[in-house]
């Protein structure tokens, strides 16, 4: 990872699509796009002491539903009647939630060419309930896990996040909180003690900075000894050390570490 240190109020901007499905069933007291986006910006710029500053490049304005994985969609009806039903929920074969097609958003907003161009760095998804959308997912050469599965594909690595416009600034903030974790626990090689916190498991001793300051300031879930959800997303990412923002912005900056001889196959 670059030193940011001998900078550390450097100014990172990247430039964002915005891709808001809004079907006419919405209900007109959830939120609009443009005041959370407008919102976040202006939080994750106070929260990082004005280093981090999105820009939104692109809206696009989708009055549909996503398609989903099985190539089924719900229609205002049937997701209006899910809304009152949870049981009418379209599932998989295992009872779980339909996710969205990503790989079908991406065509359609022909978002690899955009990242190729560096017209776009990451992609914010906004949708009701049922929608099918991570809240934060890797996709490019490389991808990795962040809070989601990644996508392997051609080209540089980007993030395309999942919001929710029933909710508000503080949910966006914690899905940034969990692409962040996912971010620096791939730098620091810390993915099997951040799932130990998680699981409330007896923790192997720290061996780098980033698991000594989870154990001060817990996860984007918990505070340390706390209930789960127990956490303040706000302070916890002004918490993190200005060096980790430039990473968790830019996941192709993440130098990931070398795999022990032991361990490679």
């Amino acid at each position: 990872m670059p030193d940011f240190s001998r900078n550390p109020k450097k100014l990172v901007a990247p430039k964002v699509l915005v891709i808001d499905f809004r079907p006419a069933a919405v209900p007109q007291i959830w939120k609009s796009t443009d005041m959370l986006v407008e919102g976040y910006v202006q939080k994750m710029r106070e929260l990082s002491d004005q280093r981090l500053l999105f820009r939104v490049v692109q809206t696009l304005t989708v009055k549909d539903y996503p398609l989903l994985l099985d190539g089924r969609r719900y229609t205002d009806e049937t997701w209006t009647q899910t809304l009152q039903d949870d049981k009418r929920a379209l599932r998989d074969s295992h009872g779980n939630y339909m996710l969205a097609d990503y790989m079908r958003i991406i065509k359609d907003a022909n978002i690899l060419a955009q990242v190729r161009d560096r017209q776009i760095d990451e992609v914010w998804m906004f949708g009701g309930p049922y929608f099918g959308f991570y809240e934060s997912r890797m996709v490019g050469r490389g991808a990795f896990w962040c809070n989601a599965p990644a996508i392997e594909q051609p080209g540089r690595l980007f993030i395309m996040m999942g919001f929710n416009y029933e909710r508000d600034i503080k949910e966006m903030v914690h899905d940034f909180g969990h692409r962040t974790e996912s971010i620096l626990s791939m730098q620091f090689g810390s993915q099997g003690f951040i799932q130990q916190l998680y699981g409330l498991q007896t923790l192997a001793p720290c061996k780098n900075e980033y698991e000594e300051w989870l154990l001060e300031h817990g996860t984007v879930h918990r505070k340390p000894g706390g209930a789960d959800y127990s956490q303040d997303e706000f302070a916890w990412v002004k918490a993190l050390k200005p060096a980790w923002l430039y990473p968790a912005a830019n996941p192709n900056l993440v130098t990931k570490p070398p795999t022990p001889l032991t361990q490679r196959i």
